[in-house]
């Protein structure tokens, strides 16, 4: 019997469905969607549309995942990104795919540097238009009457006739399985380790008793458009050329007003029997054709690029004949080539000898798993729980990396967002960090502020976001240590740097100075601009930027940046006494007490602590306010910082803190803003309730609060909250979201979408889990050594933790004892390590360099 399980048979569906509505309701009574369910309806629910396969090393630590895909109307496309797996700063190519080709390409920005077609504006891709879209036709010539379908299916399109379909979302590819009329295909992309390109294979299989007469048909719409962007005809400014000879298409923009200048490459292995260059060639007229001319006709045109009016497209054409069990492959190449024909025809021979000679396509892909197996094998555990297995050990790494090298997909890095991203990659990616430090802190100013955004290529006329964010260079701290701790560069302090310029807007080169002093200013920085109670002064705004209306008039102060200083100096403390700058501990110090008393004293409304003051003294953030009565990341941070633990506060924040918790997670405010207060506080009220950062589950925000959790010492409430936002708490039917990703918000109570992640692609917290989930293990780089400080769930009888640091390779095993979460003794390598200053620490200089360390650890 032919089984055709990506589609779902209607009294499945009904089942499904009437468990769906029994999740939802109990949301609406503030109870997990899971409340009620047995084990098989969880597992039906959780694997309607996907689910993962894995393998583990040989030291038996899951480290390889794959999302598989089984059905192809999910509740939204199922949208995965590849990216280069390089670790400079400039040539990223990202490719976006889901299940049906939907999806496109971009080079160093997802909004300004689109390769193909990317009509989505949204700053996080989630949902592409159906002209971001790779087709590819099949048109069967072997009977007296044509046959035309979709080599990869699609929703509402004749997907019952499909006898088998199976697409798999891996770590830098993409693959996509399918039959029909007995022919059957399987396709795969990916994106190449150090090239601006992805590789396309399409294989055919023939699995009928006769002859096969095929023809292929390949297309997409490329993308590219100027940046920055003004009014122009693109049509009038674009072309394109072909190199017959390479099997090869060129498509350009001509207009020189271009700072991401690109041009579009496809290029195939064995010769095409037809191309098209023209949107209205290939597609014919008419708006409502069911398949484009050229297809229904049997043949491309040949035509040129010319002013086409639906737009510059790349289309093959492969004629194919198949005997019975054979098959074919077609390999095609996809990207970014040089821009002056001489300097593309030498590149386009270049990439054909790089992939299409011998097995260069197999040779690059292997590439790409082994970078991805190296990358990950730094830090991993072995846990009782699957799910923290999975996202710690590769999902969220490979989500954070992605958000690291594409900066929220923004046209401009952000400051503040390139320095969290970041600092969440440092123990398994510390290349990446080092290479783009020197370069974001070359625009910070000289009196230690720090602009918003800034775009990647500094020799162009794109404009930079000169908005002075205050927290942007608070952030530089944790990011820099993190980094020496994790890696022992202690070298990297004294690279000198420049700065930015506002009267130029630019960079200035002259006047350097060292790492390490550009972080001491950004803190001094912000020491020295307080106002009210001695808070910090807002600026324009902070980590809660739509929060804008405080500071009209300069005056406008925020005791969460008041909080962000108070971290920043505790962790730039830790580094200044590592390498013995006694001047630098001191003033840390005194500037933590100071900060400390000036919070608990101007900051603390006798219930929790407030978001901050206006120009004129009103609070914001107050039980006093009718709207936004409790913020959830000031809070947060005041556990996170020790300022509420100073005053004896932590019992009474979290109780606060219960305002906002939900079985999904806890909202960034407790009630949403409306225009009543846009005078007040901004921006945000322009945001529906329940919205983003106006009372959604921010998950940036939630995972504050994990990391405040876990500095009170209390491990087993921050794993069980921080599990909550997770996509396992809930179901895809109510989330929408891809299970791989983690969402940049859950929509909050506020809302008629409670329950639903708009955003997945990108988004700040994938660091912040990351290091929650680092001090939950307890197994911290602490710059010549291995701190052991497990802040684990006491019902973990035991789990294990491999890191490579320093270049020995740590392996611990955690076994709880007690049923407490308390380390009784460390034994490494048969040596009983003793506690230090209350540490119990692993010293590298102790072992050989490429040692193992088997660390045994009693709790």
């Amino acid at each position: 019997m032919v089984s055709r399980a990506h589609v779902e048979r209607p009294e499945e569906a009904k089942r499904l469905d009437r468990l769906v509505e029994k999740a939802r309701k109990n949301l609406l009574k503030s109870e997990s969607p899971r409340r009620g369910f047995s084990a098989e309806q969880i597992r039906s629910l959780a694997e309607r549309y996907s689910h993962f396969e894995g393998a583990r090393d040989e030291d038996g630590f899951l480290t390889y995942s794959e999302h598989v895909v089984t059905k192809l109307n999910t509740p939204r496309p199922y949208l995965h990104l590849m990216s280069a797996n390089h670790d400079e700063e400039c040539n990223m190519y990202g490719a976006f795919w889901d299940q049906t080709g939907l999806g496109f390409s971009c080079l160093d920005s997802v909004l300004a540097g689109a390769v193909t077609s990317h009509k989505d504006t949204s700053y996080v891709p989630t949902a592409p238009p159906p002209s971001d879209f790779r087709a590819f036709y099949i048109r069967d010539e072997t009977g007296s009457k044509a046959d035309i379908w979709f080599m990869n299916p699609q929703v509402g399109r004749d997907e019952r006739r499909y006898t088998h379909f199976r697409c798999v979302q891996g770590l830098g590819f993409v693959t996509i399985e399918a039959e029909r009329n007995k022919i059957r295909s399987a396709f795969r992309t990916y994106v190449p380790v150090d090239e601006t390109v992805e590789i396309w294979s399409v294989t055919l299989l023939n699995k009928s008793r006769k002859q096969r007469k095929l023809k292929l048909f390949v297309k997409l719409n490329w993308g590219l458009m100027i940046h920055p962007a003004y009014y122009f005809d693109p049509r009038s400014t674009s072309g394109a050329d072909v190199l017959a000879e390479f099997n090869a298409l060129i498509a350009q923009q001509h207009l020189r007003r271009n700072a991401l200048p690109r041009t579009g490459l496809m290029m195939s292995d064995v010769a095409f029997d037809g191309f098209d260059l023209s949107g209205e060639a290939f597609s014919g007229d008419g708006h409502f054709r069911y398949w484009p001319e050229a297809v229904e006709e049997g043949n491309c045109t040949n035509s040129s690029g010319l002013q086409p009016r639906l737009g510059l497209i790349g289309a093959m054409q492969f004629n194919i004949t198949l005997r019975p069990g054979q098959s074919k492959t077609v390999n095609i190449l996809v990207g970014n080539t040089k821009r002056l024909r001489r300097d593309y025809v030498r590149d386009v021979k270049r990439l054909g000898k790089k992939f299409f000679v011998g097995d260069g396509v197999a040779k690059q892909f292997d590439r790409v798993r082994r970078s991805y197996e190296r990358m990950l094998a730094r830090a991993c555990v072995d846990c009782p729980d699957e799910e923290v297995n999975r996202a710690y050990n590769v999902w969220l790494k490979y989500q954070a990396k992605n958000t690291a090298r594409w900066i929220r997909a923004l046209d401009q890095v952000g400051y503040r967002d390139i320095l969290q991203d970041l600092m969440g990659i440092c123990n398994f990616d510390p290349g990446l960090v080092r290479n783009h430090l020197p370069t974001i802190l070359n625009y910070q100013l000289r009196d230690g502020r720090a602009i918003r955004q800034f775009f990647k290529y500094p020799d162009t006329h794109a404009p930079n976001d000169e908005r002075m964010y205050s927290d942007s260079p608070l952030w530089i701290a944790d990011t820099l240590v993190s980094y020496v701790e994790e890696t022992g560069d202690l070298a990297i302090l004294d690279k000198k740097v420049g700065f930015y310029d506002l009267e130029t807007h630019a960079r200035d080169e002259s006047g350097k100075k060292t790492v390490y002093e550009h972080c001491k200013l950004g803190i001094m920085s912000c020491f020295g601009s307080r106002g009210q109670k001695g808070l910090c002064l807002i600026g324009y705004g902070d980590w809660n930027d739509p929060m804008n209306g405080l500071s009209k008039r300069g005056k406008g102060v925020s005791g969460w940046l008041s909080m962000a200083l108070v971290f920043a100096a505790q962790r730039f403390l830790r580094l200044a006494e590592f390498i013995g700058d006694k001047k630098t501990a001191a003033e840390m110090t005194s500037m933590v007490r100071t900060m400390t008393r000036n919070i608990n004293r101007g900051a603390w409304d006798g219930d929790h602590y407030v978001f901050g003051y206006n120009d004129d003294g009103q609070v914001v953030g107050s039980q006093k306010n009718a709207e936004g009565r409790v913020h959830c990341a000031v809070n947060a941070w005041a556990l996170l910082c020790g300022v509420a633990a100073a005053a004896g506060r932590e019992k009474q924040l979290m109780k606060v803190m219960e305002r906002l918790d939900s079985p999904l997670g806890y909202h960034a405010l407790d009630i949403g803003y409306t225009a009543k207060s846009r005078d007040l506080v901004g921006r945000i009220c322009d945001k529906a309730p329940g919205l983003s950062e106006n009372g959604s589950i921010y998950t940036h925000g939630h995972a504050f609060y994990m990391r405040g959790l876990i500095a009170a010492g209390m491990g087993d409430r921050a794993f069980y909250e921080l599990k909550k936002t997770m996509p396992d708490n809930t179901f895809a039917d109510i989330s929408t979201g891809p299970p791989h990703q983690q969402s940049n918000y859950t929509v909050g109570k506020f809302h008629r979408h409670y329950g639903q992640n708009y955003f997945n692609n990108f988004t700040g917290s994938c660091p912040w889990y990351l290091k929650c989930f680092d001090h939950i293990f307890g197994v911290l780089g602490d710059f010549d050594g291995v701190e052991i400080r497990p802040c684990a769930p006491e019902r973990w009888k035991e789990y294990r933790y491999r890191k490579i640091h320093l270049g020995r390779t740590y392996l611990v095993r955690f076994r709880n004892i007690s049923g407490r979460c308390r380390v009784s003794r460390v034994v490494a390598n048969g040596t009983e390590i003793r506690r230090v200053r209350g540490k119990y620490k692993v010293f590298a200089k102790s072992y050989s360099k490429g040692a193992t360390v088997e660390v045994d650890v009693e709790m």
